[in-house]
């Protein structure tokens, strides 16, 4: 019995070992799914779920994306709608875009985008059972389209570019059974003629661009057949010279033509006589000297003529002839000197006239009349140099633009009845005077005589512009402003005057009392010297007030305050002396850059409205109790840059209402207990360059609203931990530039009592540890610093109490300090952290579990330190990683890991490091010759091999990087174009493969081969772009094989092949069994073995 155990027992190993070594019965594979994307080995992140509605569907139904963004790889579905879907295909190949819209042939396609693909020849089946509306594939470098790639979209393709391709000649006959086809853009391809009958099988065709080519003849009969649909034509930016005759025949609803930017130097008379709906015609920037005589006679539809920038030296009376529906006419940049009375007055309803950059120099009678319905005349950038009397008679509601010219003559009732005008704009020309006579019957709404030589008002009168609101005499050269300046009467409608840059020096008078609505006077940059009360008067509408940048020195006190509305004054930039009163309706004063030095109690009135006061750049020594006396109402006082020593408690006791106060650059030392006294609502304080040595406890006591505290660049060396007490709505503090070396004592830390603060700036000072009491923390108060800068400093470690309160920290900056170490597990545990600047510091390792998992880390920098390596697996860890920066360290050789992630819209700056130029950076390089923009990539220069130290990265070929004592790189170094998934053997002896593409380059098919023992070929078979499997039939049972699968571009022309795109199989004598030599000897031995033992115990 026991030797009956032992034999089973023998037996069950057997089989046991039999099993192992047979193959079972083929199941699905991994692999088997060949045409399910995605490729490359990338992870791909899947859309959310699109909701559903338990309501029943209105038609038509919305069409969604598909829930995974697999579905459609490498293509993107973008949106959804009642009509389709939107995909976008960018960066990939044809293999690769097939099985993407191939997943998705059941949903119609409203637009299909395929742009910067690597696609030099369209071919194939891509398009197959697929709907499309409207087809984009743009910017791919396409030089040939075959036969039959759109047969199938004949009835679904309304629009089809083939913009920014190579194409040398129209795909006649692909696209050819569009037939429901009504915009084709053949834009910017490198076509150079037209043929006759090019498009004569797209019946329905609307648009047709064929702008920015190198076309330089259109065959007679090239719009044979679309003459019947088509409306709008683009042949812009080409090389034609002339048309054929006949070239536009029966093309009568074509109501769109642009011919501009070509050679053409005449037209021949019948050229566009066939266009007899022709609306808009662009014979701009061509070589044009006239028109042949009534060439336009015909085309008495048009709306629309531009002949800018030709070399047209007269408009006579025949351009126009027919023309009577004419609208806008641009003419300029031409060399036109003169103007036919008559030609203007064909057009009855022309709208605009731009006759600027020409060579115009006098503008004649009744030359611009009777135009009613014109909105803007353009006559500026010409050599005009006068105006005739009645020059311009009855427009309307008109745009005129003189300006840039020579005109220093304007006649007596030059512009008649011109009624409302716009704007008219007489400004850079040389007008000294002109008579109020010159706008007879005219009104005018914007007047601008700014950058001429007037020196005069009472000479350039607008006392008939009743109607004028806006009048600008800046920039020139005017000495004052008196009673009779402007105008003999009061206007009514006059709101804003600039008189700036001039060289007043006194305004007297009472000069703008005459306007009834004045609300802004602008007179910066003069030379006045004193404002009294015949300066501004009683002016009761005025609202904005600017005297800044003059030479006043006393303003009386009667300047200002019978302006009973003014809201605004600027008299910074003067050298005021003294304290003036102010209007009691004032809100905004601004007083900077003068010379007072003293603000006396009771100058401000008890009733006023003054909101903002600035008196910045002063020389304000101290501030008197009252100074500020009255200002109940005033929310920001700005007191920067003077000479202030000791703030100013007792004057500010009265501004009850201050939200904002500026004591900057000033040379306050201390800053004593309760220092501000009571401001209960003052939210931002500015102490920031002064000389604060001292701030004591509870300095800042009474300011419990206040938000922002800026005590920068100052020079503390020590704050006492209760200084900031009662700031319990403090959210941002500012100590950087100082001299504090710590931000505790032993027992407390100086952030204790700031409940509220998020952004914390400690930079540039003498910290050289942080301490577990550094930064606040407690189990009972919600702290919430987010923003920590400890930059500048002399931080050398970063030790294990380093996080002690900055677990909810979201930026932090370190660079610049002494760092040489950072223990691990600490910055792991600021879990909230999303950047990172380490940059400028002394380290040279970042060990194992420095970073963890920081999942929302979005920028990282560790640029200037002596770092050789990094923990790459921790970088791509960090998901949302958008920006990492590793400049100027001691790196060798680029991190490989990190080019899937640079796909997907992350920066890596590499520049300054120590990199050796050999085959293990080909894979970077291969990746940078796909990349539209290496801008960033060329600081990457070579450290070694010496033969290429200093040469950009991008200069080099791949070829060049070659690894020591080898001629080429290692394959296992460069991605190959495809790799094999897994084969399996057939019952009827055929072998089936199947692969997946790994790149996006060039690839529009593959070739197998199958070679015996000997390196014969067995079977060689081309295998279509759109497959990921192939089987192999008929094969010799005992028959060992090499397979070898090569990628193919869409020109036909083989790619690169790897060994690894080669695999050996057989013999295939049985199915599902892979190699059966070494199994047949194992089964003979065993066999043998069995009969021994079942001889040896029976």
């Amino acid at each position: 019995m026991g030797n009956l155990f032992k034999l089973i027992l023998v037996l069950s190993c057997v089989t046991l070992a039999l099993g192992q070594w047979r193959r079972p019965t083929p199941k699905p594979k991994a692999w088997d799914d060949a045409n399910k994307p995605p490729e490359e080995d990338e992870d791909v992140p899947a859309q959310p779920v699109p909701s559903t509605s338990t309501e029943a569907p209105t038609p038509p139904p919305h069409i969604f994306c598909p829930t995974s963004r697999m579905s459609t790889y490498p293509c993107t579905c973008e949106a959804g709608s009642t009509e389709g879907l939107t995909i976008h295909c960018e960066n990939a190949n044809l293999a690769m875009m097939a099985l993407g819209l191939g997943n998705i042939r059941d949903k119609p396609i409203y637009s299909l985008l395929m742009t910067k693909n690597y696609v030099r020849r369209l071919k194939g089946g891509l398009f197959t059972n697929v709907t499309i509306v409207n087809l984009e594939v743009s910017y791919n470098k396409i030089e040939e389209i075959e036969a039959d790639v759109f047969e199938t979209l004949g009835d679904s393709l309304v629009s089809l570019s083939l913009e920014g391709n190579n194409l040398k000649s129209v795909p006649t006959v692909a696209i050819s059974k569009l037939v429901r086809l009504q915009y084709l853009n053949l834009a910017h391809n490198k076509l150079t003629v037209i043929p006759a009958n090019a498009f004569s099988s797209l019946p329905s065709v609307k648009e047709l661009r064929l702008d920015n080519n190198q076309i330089n003849k259109l065959f007679p009969g090239a719009f044979t057949n679309i003459f019947k649909s088509l409306e709008k034509l683009h042949l812009h930016h080409n090389k034609l010279q002339k048309f054929e005759r006949n070239t536009f025949r029966q093309m009568i609803k074509c109501k769109y033509l642009d011919i501009s930017y070509n050679d053409f130097s005449k037209f021949g008379k019948t050229d566009f006589n066939d266009l007899t709906n022709l609306w808009f015609l662009n014979v701009s920037d061509n070589h044009l000297n006239d028109f042949p005589r009534s060439a336009l006679t015909r085309n008495a539809q048009l709306r629309v003529l531009n002949a800018s920038n030709n070399n047209f030296k007269e408009i006579d009376a025949y351009l126009l002839r027919g023309l009577r529906l004419l609208r806008d006419l641009y003419l300029a940049g031409n060399k036109i000197k003169s103007i036919s009375k008559s030609a203007l007055s064909v057009p009855t309803r022309l709208r605009t006239l731009d006759l600027s950059r020409n060579i115009m120099e006098d503008i004649g009678y009744e030359m611009f009349k009777d135009m009613n319905w014109l909105e803007k005349l353009d006559l500026s950038y010409n050599k005009i140099s006068r105006i005739a009397s009645a020059s311009f008679q009855r427009m309307f509601q008109v745009v005129v633009d003189l300006s840039h010219n020579n005109i220093f003559f304007i006649g007596k009732g030059a512009f008649m009845e011109l009624a409302n005008v716009t704007v008219f704009d007489l400004s850079y020309n040389n007008i000294t005077e002109f008579s109020s006579e010159s706008f007879q019957t005219s009104d005018v709404n914007i007047l601008l005589l700014n950058h001429n030589n007037i020196t005069d008002l009472s000479k350039v009168l607008i006392t008939n512009l009743t109607g004028i609101k806006i009048f600008n005499v800046s920039h020139n050269n005017i000495q004052s402003v008196d009673r009779k300046s402007f105008s003999t009467k009061k206007l009514y409608e006059l709101h804003t005057i600039d008189l700036s840059y001039n060289n007043i020096t006194e305004v007297s008078g009472n000069a703008f009392e005459k306007f009834g609505s004045i609300r802004t006077i602008i007179m910066h940059h003069n030379n006045i010297l004193k404002i009294g009360y015949g300066s501004f008067g009683t002016i009761s509408t005025l609202l904005e007030l600017d005297i800044s940048h003059n030479n006043i020195t006393e303003i009386t006190s009667g300047g200002f305050s019978n302006l009973v509305s003014i809201r605004s004054i600027n008299v910074q930039h003067n050298k005021i002396k003294n304290m003036f009163i102010i209007p009691m309706a004032l809100n905004e004063i601004h007083i900077e850059h003068n010379n007072i030095k003293r603000v006396p109690p009771g100058i401000f009135p008890a009733m006023n409205s003054l909101l903002h006061l600035y008196l910045d750049y002063n020389n304000l020594t101290h501030l008197e109790k009252g100074s500020f006396k009255g200002l109940l109402t005033t929310r920001t006082l700005s007191l920067g840059y003077n000479n202030i020593t000791e703030i100013p408690v007792e004057a500010l006791e009265d501004m009850s209402s201050l939200q904002y106060l500026s004591l900057h650059g000033n040379h306050i030392t201390n800053l004593g207990r309760k220092a501000f006294g009571n401001l209960p609502v003052v939210f931002e304080l500015r102490l920031d360059y002064n000389n604060v040595q001292n701030i004591s406890m509870n300095a800042f006591e009474g300011m419990l609203q206040l938000i922002k505290l800026n005590i920068s660049s100052n020079n503390i060396t020590f704050i006492p931990p209760s200084a900031f007490k009662g700031l319990v709505s403090l959210r941002n503090l500012d100590i950087s530039h100082n001299r504090i070396s710590s931000l505790e004592n032993k027992t407390n830390g100086v952030l204790e009592d700031l409940l509220s603060l998020n952004i914390f700036n400690a930079s540039h000072n003498h910290m050289s540890f942080i301490s577990d009491r550094s930064f606040p923390k407690s189990p009972w108060i919600p702290y919430r610093i987010t923003h920590i800068d400890l930059s500048n400093n002399f931080i050398p470690i970063i030790t294990s109490t380093f996080d002690d309160g900055m677990k909810q920290v979201e930026v932090l900056k370190l660079q610049n300090n002494i760092l040489n170490e950072i223990r691990t597990g600490v910055l792991s545990n600021l879990t909230y952290l999303r950047h990172l600047d380490m940059s400028g510091n002394e380290l040279q390792k970042i060990s194992k579990g420095t970073f963890g998992i920081l999942e929302d880390m979005e920028e990282l920098l560790i640029s200037k330190n002596r770092l050789g390596s990094i923990e790459i697996e921790e970088i791509l860890a960090m998901k949302k990683l958008k920006f990492l920066d590793l400049r100027d360290n001691r790196f060798t050789s680029f991190y490989e890991d990190l080019i899937p992630v640079m796909k997907e819209n992350f920066t890596v700056l590499f520049s300054g490091n120590f990199l050796t130029c050999d085959c293990l950076q080909r894979p970077l390089r291969s990746w940078l010759n796909n990349q539209p923009n290496t801008s960033t990539w060329d600081e990457v220069k070579c450290h070694l091999p010496s033969g290429l130290s200093g040469k950009p990265l991008t200069s080099l070929s791949i070829d060049e990087l070659l690894c020591k004592g080898q001629s080429f790189a290692p394959e296992v170094l460069i991605k190959p174009d495809l790799k094999i998934r897994g084969s399996e053997v057939q019952k009827d002896h055929g072998l089936r493969v199947v692969w997946y593409v790994s790149t996006r380059e060039d690839v529009a098919g593959f070739k197998a081969t199958l070679r015996n023992t000997t390196g014969s070929v067995v079977i060689e078979e081309d295998v279509a772009y759109d497959k990921r499997e192939h089987v192999f039939r008929s094969l010799e049972s005992q028959e060992v094989y090499q397979l070898c699968f090569r990628a193919v571009d869409s020109l036909g022309t083989e790619r690169e092949s790897f060994d690894s795109q080669c695999i050996e199989v057989g013999p295939v004598g049985r199915a599902g069994v892979l190699e059966t030599q070494p199994l047949y000897l194992l089964l003979t031995v065993l066999i043998g073995l069995i009969f021994s033992l079942v001889k040896f115990y029976l």
